[in-house]
């Protein structure tokens, strides 16, 4: 290789926005190294070249919903509706923005240009009820792209005011499209840092592309989305990466209120500076810039608080003040909010905030703060894409400790099963074959592709411990969550099937496979897992 360190090419491809191997290339270009031919495994190969028409696919499609809009006659209905909106066409540039004009005719469009139902299937692009149709028909379409600038979904939206039909259609996740792990916006953030030199000190986080644009639309150009409210940690650990500061503003209503607190929790364990802001009763940022401007929203920004006194000013806002009652209330709700702060001092500054709008001095809340049992942050219930997300972790991490060839790695002691995924067995089954001493991860790449993102993620770990023995034991702690999460889903999939069985015979073995599973998945010897 050109000698560059993982940590060095991870940099550059966060600098520049490109792939794996193309920061390998460029980092060789500058040392005057050139790559050798790369031969893929037969497998990999054929996944990639698939995944490449996909990608081309939705390239192509975005490019025909583009050329719609700026049809002078088939788009002048939808100009007229952005425009009305304050979207002027240089922002329907930027932000690639497009139109579906109906149920045949992208498909058509399609189907000439040689894509198969099956792959415009595959990326969401077609229903298929008595026969294909465009899934964004008659709406202004809102390419949804990576941080990389692929195009990966589509958002699409009315602009003829039907009744009857959702104002919003989005892509469902997809071969290239994980809605989970997809921040919208990401890439003109890494866009304008490339090309014009734009380096943004803080980032907005707002709930949808439409608010995003809006915000672009007044100026306001640091600002990406989350898809929807529903954030994972996966996303939390991708901002953290792209600034230090971050403002979150979702809708001002019930729901966006209680999206807010759930998801300043799980962004405050990465971003080291997270504030929120709070707009009026029931708007949202595309309403507020509209109706006021950039200056409506940026002076909602400055009066932004961080997430403590955030919370505190809810506890504030749901009871009357006024009243003994409400004010005794408060001070609980207040309290159980300050139990979750670490830093002493910094709680005892907020205890003199709660004594003052509550009336109550410092003393007796100190005294009622011992009698509240210590809150935990109430985090939201793990949902099958974090599950996920912490199984990959724990994958990626076995990994990549195996190839790295170190020493306390006992391959007897890990079953091919466990692993995340079809590509993770088989790394796991391609290194068992090699023989002791061998450089994995040079020989890595000849195998699975130097342009194999996944591969790289493997590679890119660089976690620190304490010590080797501290490190071992977080090698076999993921192994054994990978062996309790496969051992849960094969008693998941007995139990399931138990109450199809009519034979008593057949019952009683489920009966004891289930108990068996069970003893299994309560051990904490990795022996009894295998």
């Amino acid at each position: 290789g050109c000698g560059a360190s993982g940590d060095v090419v991870k940099f550059v491809m966060e600098m520049e926005s490109v792939s794996f191997y193309d920061a390998v290339k460029i980092l060789a270009d500058k040392v005057g190294l050139q790559l050798p031919e790369v031969k893929l495994d037969p497998q990999y190969a054929q996944k990639k070249e698939h995944g490449d028409i996909l990608k081309q696919l939705m390239r192509d499609a975005a490019r025909y919903y583009r050329n719609n809009l700026l049809d002078e006659k088939k788009g002048k209905d939808a100009r007229e509706y952005l425009h009305n909106r304050g979207l002027d066409d240089e922002i329907a540039k930027r932000y690639g923005l497009g139109l579906s004009l109906d149920n045949e005719s992208m498909v058509g469009y399609m189907r000439r240009k040689g894509y198969s139902l099956k792959d415009l299937e595959e990326c969401g692009l077609v229903g298929n009820a008595q026969r294909p149709y465009d899934a964004f028909a008659n709406r202004i379409i809102v390419p949804i792209m990576d941080s990389m600038s692929n195009v990966i979904a589509f958002g699409g939206r009315i602009y003829h005011g039907e009744k009857d039909v959702a104002k919003y259609k989005n892509s469902t996740n997809t071969t290239l499209f994980d809605k989970g792990r997809t921040i919208y916006g990401i890439n003109f953030i890494k866009r304008d840092k490339k090309m014009n030199g734009v380096a943004y000190k803080e980032l907005i986080l707002v709930e949808g592309y439409m608010d995003v644009i809006s915000l672009g639309a007044s100026g306001i150009k640091n600002a990406v989305a989350c898809m929807g409210t529903a954030l994972t940690d996966g996303q939390a650990r991708e901002l953290s990466h792209m600034t230090e500061n971050l403002y979150v503003c979702y809708d001002g209503d019930g729901a966006g209120k209680k999206a807010t607190i759930r998801n300043v929790d799980i962004l405050a364990k990465f971003v080291q500076n997270v504030r929120v802001i709070s707009l009026d009763e029931g708007k949202d940022p595309d309403e507020t810039v509209r109706e006021g401007g950039a200056e409506a929203f940026l002076k909602k920004q400055k009066e932004a608080l961080p997430v403590i006194e955030y919370k505190l000013k809810l506890c504030a806002d749901a009871n009357d003040l006024g009243s003994v009652n409400g004010r005794a209330k408060y001070v609980q709700s207040a309290l159980k909010v300050l139990k979750t702060i670490d830093n002493r001092a910094e709680r005892e500054v907020y205890m003199d905030v709660v004594s003052k709008m509550s009336g109550v001095s410092v003393a007796t809340l100190t005294d009622e703060a011992g009698m509240i049992r210590p809150a935990k942050i109430e985090q939201p219930k793990e949902n099958d894409e974090e599950k996920i997300a912490k199984n990959l972790r724990a994958s990626r991490f076995v990994l990549n400790r195996i190839v790295k060839g170190e020493k306390y790695v006992d391959l007897s002691k890990i079953k091919t099963e466990w692993l995340e995924n079809d590509l993770h067995r088989q790394v796991f089954e391609w290194a068992k074959t090699m023989p002791e001493h061998t450089d994995m991860v040079k020989t890595m790449f000849s195998v699975f592709g130097y342009d194999n993102e996944e591969i790289s993620n493997i590679l890119n770990i660089n976690m620190k411990f304490a010590d080797n023995i501290r490190e071992a034991d977080y090698f076999n702690d993921c192994v054994l969550m990978l062996a309790n999460e496969f051992v849960s889903k094969r008693l998941e999939q007995v139990k399931n099937g138990y109450n199809e069985l009519s034979d008593p015979e057949a019952k009683r073995a489920s009966i004891a496979e289930i108990s068996r599973l069970q003893k299994i998945l309560k051990s904490k010897d990795i022996n009894d897992k295998l």
